[in-house]
């Protein structure tokens, strides 16, 4: 098997390690032991944490801060070989870790694994997770498994050792990793089994979901099926009839709606006629206006600009004569300026320079007191630290005189309660022979009682048996008995669910034939009253036509003889006009008379007007009464239309119903309704019965069974605790024969030693050697800390000389600043005058600047006056010269004024705009004329052209609407019956697929009862931890055995390690006759050896499932608390080891043990300046 070796380790900024260090495992273990010694807090342990976080990425403590504080990051180097003899490989892990300065977190940079070969190196993995994956590859260990492999805690196993009960399975349970077969895997079980009640649950749910769910149900809905289909047909049949009748109405109820809204239109627009007349008026005048408004707006244009003209004249003249009293202001201003910036600028430069100087000084005198204010508060800061070391090492020195007083003292407890080795050792051999004697007591008297209750169980099962038998007879009686009534049951069966199914549907058909059936009488009844109201309605229509054509005649009379009126007085009228005209000589127009007698009279205006509107009037009446006549020919019309219609339903369904008597029809209903009902009651009780038998018989069986198993159990049980009953007897005689000879020797202990209570002895030796060891390492713990104490009063005082030197340097750098600050100061006061230098400066600089803005300044504004007065009179000219023009072009504009509105007929300016409108608004007017006369021609068209459609038919809208509704009555009716029809086809769809999932359901059903069974029996077996005792009792059996072996070499044979019936472990000295001993008799170095042994096979049993394993493992033990002669056993046993090719590092902090190992590595630890931990190798 290969075997994994240590070879070379580098570490830099791990825990107490800065700088780099290289630890060289080749010469190290060269010897095969070797230790790792220093103080306290060194960092021996981190070696081990190196090798771990180098391979696997994590180390055993889980620390988070594992970094040094002085470092910002962490490499290490592990180089190490795996293999047997000369075909061994070599490999090199390397990472590196970085500290994140923001987030405080870790970060890896580097991790990479490579494998040293003759032909060169090879990386075998690059990244974190790879590397440890490989690792785990390479040498079949977790990094768990690895830790507990190559460092053994003895303290732990010493512990182990003396555990007994739930303390001892469960620190089994650790070491084993045993978890995932006790509570774990009683978890998973549980976890399995609630998953699959869960599932049977949801099964049953389900099944009950599906009740009625049958094939019986899936036929009777397929049969009211076919039903709702036959009813369907009906319905449709009778739609398609109205159907038919609307469409031939539809057309003549359109053209009449039609017709109705053009004579509305033809009112509105007749009101609007006179309104149109005017706007053709106010049309023609706007025309005219409009052609005279450029004139208009030419003369009113020319008037304003005349106004600002003169404006502007005024403004000019007014700002040309302010110019000029304004530059002559400048010009002196100016002047002024100029001379006072010639005078005092150079001055002030001469000012501003010195000021430059100060301020220079001024900066070096805050650096040189900031220097000193440092200097002061370093000085402040050193002098407290003196005094503040000084007390602590006068405390340093009274800590170490109290711990070597206490040291003393803890020594000599020692030697005082010390016990002798041999006397201690018959006192335990008696304590174990007392044991024995009073478990065989225990076992004695336990063996009997039980004994005792196994006959007194025997006989009280057998008479269980009996009861059961008895029992047994009975029930199988009674299932004969309510079996004979089933077959009694079965002969009076009544009829069948398809017999009742089949008189359901003939019922069914019945009740809808007499529901068509009265429906067909109410539709004859409302078909005759119809026809009585048409008639009547029809006889009130003919009478009313005939009066409105008589009311007709009569106005058309009336209008001729008006018409005839008008026309000789419009004749008269033009006579008269004719004959004013005329003139004695001239000749007559029309007869050419000269002379001229009897001339024609002129009519009055207003007797004309009188008989056109009474023509006017008579007209209206006229169209009046046409529309009614043409509204009430179309209501006659559409009254035939269903008179015929009613007459045709009447005959029809007369014919239908002459030969039917329904009265007899719904009695025949009436006794199929009763005989289905009592067929149906019949076959629910008959059921009902045979239901309750089926459920009786079921359960007496189920009794019955519940029976022969308890009768089967008994009887196995009684022949079980016969043979136990056998047993216990036998190895009761075996135990009352050990008991008597534990009982002479326990008495031979007593005499020969004078102690009646070994157990107290024991447990009061037990209670001085635990004082010892705890003194022992009190003292240790002393000596560790004296020896820090002293080390750290030795860091003070070199600590304290540093400061004091360092406190008179800063003292010369005091005076030199001092002399320095003064010079500076001196010239600097000189300089800024007594005043403040920045508010100095700033009035120099502002002085300054105040004149030079100030002469450029007058310059510009002397520019600028002289420009400004420049432009001011030329525009004054500019505008003078417009005027004149101006007042020429409004005496021409005005001429041109009055001869447009001469032309057009307008009086003045004022009535031609009044009469004026815009071009939209007469495009707009012209648009609303020609708009209203197409209109108008359009609708007296469309009215001539629907009238000559009608011909005088007509329906009436009562009797539209009613069609109307019928029809959709009848839709209605239709549509939930083809909703019914849908339901019940989805229904039965959805019947076949739950019927699919009915047999589904049972089929998991079984399955998952199956599998519920199994794991309640399971979780029976796993309560209580049984299992996991179970292994630990085999693996613990299995490490003793080599722990014993192990055991045996290194005490030359002396020493055994067993394992007692109650699992507890029992040491066996070969030497002293075989004799068994409980680990609590052990001494101090017998425990040690037995507490190594069986770690060492508790190592190589973790390494069985490893592919590589371990040549090497470190002991971190307490040596500290062993004295001289235990220490030279055990340091004895470990050099035995090295036969098995097996390196032991042994990790101490004792001095005694440096001169027992070959090779030693010595840690020191991190000093004050701030250096890490070193190591080195030294040879013994």
């Amino acid at each position: 098997m290969r075997k994994m070796r240590p070879l070379k380790l580098k570490i830099a900024g791990l825990n107490s390690f800065v700088e780099e260090q290289i630890i060289d495992f080749e010469v190290l273990t060269e010897k095969g032991l070797f230790g790792i010694f220093g103080p306290t807090g060194s960092g021996k342990s981190t070696i081990i944490d190196a090798i771990t976080l180098s391979m696997y990425g994590k180390i055993p403590r889980n620390s988070k801060d594992f970094i040094n504080t002085q470092s910002t990051s962490m490499s290490l180097t592990y180089q190490f070989e795996i293999g047997v003899d000369g075909a061994r490989k070599r490999y090199i892990v390397e990472r590196n870790v970085k500290r994140d300065a923001k987030s405080g977190g870790y970060k890896t940079t580097l991790a990479r694994l490579r494998e040293i070969g003759e032909s060169g190196e090879r990386v075998l993995a690059e990244k974190d997770r790879e590397v440890q994956q490989k690792i785990v590859d390479l040498i079949g260990l977790t990094a768990e498994d690895f830790t507990r492999s190559v460092v053994l805690p003895q303290g732990k196993f010493s512990e182990f050792l003396k555990l007994t009960g739930k303390e001892r399975r469960d620190m089994l349970e650790r070491i084993f990793g045993l978890e995932k077969y006790g509570s774990k895997l009683l978890v998973r079980i549980r976890d399995v089994k609630r998953e699959k009640s869960n599932l049977l649950n949801e099964v049953n749910a389900k099944l009950s979901q599906h009740e009625g769910v049958t094939k019986e149900a899936l036929e009777d809905l397929k049969k009211k099926f076919e039903i709702l289909k036959e009813e369907e047909k009906t319905l449709k049949e009778q739609k398609d009839k109205l159907d038919k009748e609307r469409e031939k109405l539809k057309g003549i109820w359109e053209k009449q709606q039609e017709l109705n809204q053009f004579l509305h239109k033809k009112e509105v627009l007749d009101q609007q006629l006179k309104e149109i007349e005017d706007k053709k008026e106010k049309l023609k005048k706007a025309e005219k206006a409009l052609s005279v408004k450029p004139y208009i707006d030419s003369l009113v244009e020319t008037e304003k600009k005349l106004i600002l003209n003169q404006k502007d004249v005024e403004k000019y003249s007014k700002e040309l004569e302010e110019a000029e009293k304004l530059l002559e202001k400048v010009e002196k201003e100016y002047e002024a300026s100029l001379k006072e910036k010639e005078e005092k600028i150079p001055l002030i430069i001469e000012k501003e320079e010195r000021l430059k100087r100060a301020f220079k000084l001024r900066d070096e005198i805050k650096k040189i007191n900031s220097e000193r204010e440092k200097l002061v508060k370093e000085y402040k800061d050193l002098k407290k630290q003196i005094d503040g070391i000084e007390r602590e090492i006068k405390a340093l020195s009274d800590s170490i005189d109290i711990a070597k007083r206490q040291l003393g003292e803890k020594e000599k407890r020692i030697n005082e309660i010390k016990v002798d080795s041999n006397k201690r050792e018959k006192i335990f051999a008696a304590f174990e022979i007392q044991k024995e004697f009073e478990r065989a007591d225990k076992e004695k008297k336990e063996k009997e009682k039980r004994i005792l209750e196994l006959k007194e169980l025997i006989g009280k099962q057998q008479k269980d048996i009996e009861k059961i038998d008895n029992l047994l007879k009975r029930k199988e009686k009674e299932i004969q008995e309510v079996d004979n009534n089933i077959k009694k049951l079965e002969m009076q069966k009544p009829p069948t669910n398809e017999d009742l199914l089949d008189l359901q549907k003939s019922l069914e058909r019945k009740r809808v034939e007499i529901l068509e059936l009265k429906e067909k009488e109410k539709l004859k009844n409302e078909a005759e009253n119809n026809l009585k109201e048409i008639l009547k309605i029809k006889e009130e229509i003919n009478n009313e036509i005939k009066e409105i054509e008589e009311k007709l005649k009569n106005k058309n009379n009336s209008l001729e003889e008006v018409k005839k009126d008008i026309e000789e007085l419009v004749k008269n009228n033009m006579a008269g006009e004719l004959a004013e005209g005329l003139k004695e000589g001239v000749p007559c127009p029309v007869c050419g008379s000269i002379h001229h007698v009897r001339l024609a009279q002129k009519v009055e205006e207003d007797l004309i007007k009188e008989k056109q509107e009474i023509k006017a009037n008579l007209e209206k009446d006229i169209m009046d009464y046409q529309s009614k006549l043409f509204k009430l020919k179309g209501e006659l019309s559409g009254i035939e239309v269903k008179e015929e219609m009613y007459k045709k339903e009447y005959d029809k369904l007369w014919d239908i119903l002459k030969d039917i008597n329904l009265l007899k029809l719904e009695e025949e209903l009436n006794k199929m309704e009763s005989d289905f009902i009592q067929w149906k009651e019949k076959l629910e009780k008959w059921n009902k019965s045979k239901e309750g038998l089926e459920t009786l018989i079921k359960k007496l069986k189920e009794e019955k069974a519940s029976l022969d198993l308890e009768h089967t159990r008994l009887k196995e049980g009684i022949n079980k605790d016969i043979s136990l009953l056998k047993e216990f007897e036998s190895s009761l005689e075996a135990i009352s024969i050990t008991y008597s000879e534990l009982e002479g020797q326990l008495r031979i202990s007593r005499e020969e030693l004078g102690i009646s209570d070994f157990k107290e002895k024991v447990e009061e030796i037990n209670q001085k050697e635990r004082e010892i060891e705890g003194l022992r390492n009190e003292i240790e713990n002393f000596k560790n800390t004296i020896e820090e104490l002293t080390n750290k009063k030795e860091t003070l005082s070199n600590n304290l000389n540093a400061l004091s030197i360092r406190k008179g340097q800063i003292e010369e750098i005091g005076k030199e600043k001092s002399k320095n600050l003064r010079e500076r100061q001196q010239e600097f006061d000189s300089l800024s005058e007594g005043r403040d230098i920045e508010e100095y400066l700033k009035e120099i600089q502002y002085n300054k600047e105040k004149i030079t803005k100030m002469e450029s300044v007058l310059k510009e504004t002397l520019e600028k006056a002289r420009k400004d007065k420049q432009n001011i009179e030329s525009k004054k000219i500019s505008a003078c010269k417009s005027r004149d023009l101006l007042n020429n072009m409004f005496r021409e504009q005005s001429e041109k004024l009055e001869n447009a509105l001469l032309e057009k007929g307008f009086k003045d300016k004022k009535e031609a705009l009044e009469y004026l409108l815009d071009s939209e608004n007469i495009k707009k007017i012209e648009e609303e004329i020609k708009n209203f006369e197409n209109e108008y021609v359009s609708v007296n068209k469309s009215i001539d052209r629907l009238m000559e459609i009608l011909k005088g038919q007509k329906i009436n809208e009562e009797e539209w609407n009613q069609l109307e509704e019928s029809i959709k009555g009848l839709e209605q009716v239709l549509n939930e019956k083809r909703k019914e029809i849908g339901a019940t086809e989805k229904a039965i769809s959805d019947m076949q697929e739950n019927l699919q999932k009915v047999e589904e359901f049972t089929k998991q059903k079984k399955e998952l009862e199956r599998v519920v069974d199994i794991l309640n029996e399971l979780d029976n077996l796993f309560q209580g931890n049984k299992f996991v005792d179970f292994i630990a009792a085999r693996q613990l059996k299995y490490i003793t055995f080599f722990a014993s072996k192990r055991l045996k070499e290194i005490s030359r044979g002396r020493y055994a390690l067993e394992i007692d019936s109650d699992n507890n472990f029992v040491m066996r000295d070969d030497f002293n006759g075989g004799v068994r001993r409980s680990v609590d008799t052990l001494s101090g170095g017998e425990t040690f050896l037995t507490s190594l042994s069986l770690a060492l096979a508790l190592s190589s049993h973790i390494q069985l499932k490893g592919r590589a394993p371990l040549e090497f493992f470190f002991l971190d033990e307490g040596f500290g608390s062993l004295d001289a002669e235990l220490l030279d056993i055990v340091m004895t046993s470990l050099e035995r080891l090295k036969k098995d090719k097996m390196v032991v590092g042994i990790i101490s902090h004792v001095d005694e043990l440096k001169g027992r190992v070959p090779v030693k590595l010595i840690v020191t630890p991190p000093a004050v300046s701030g250096e890490g931990s070193k190591v080195r190798i030294e040879y013994t």
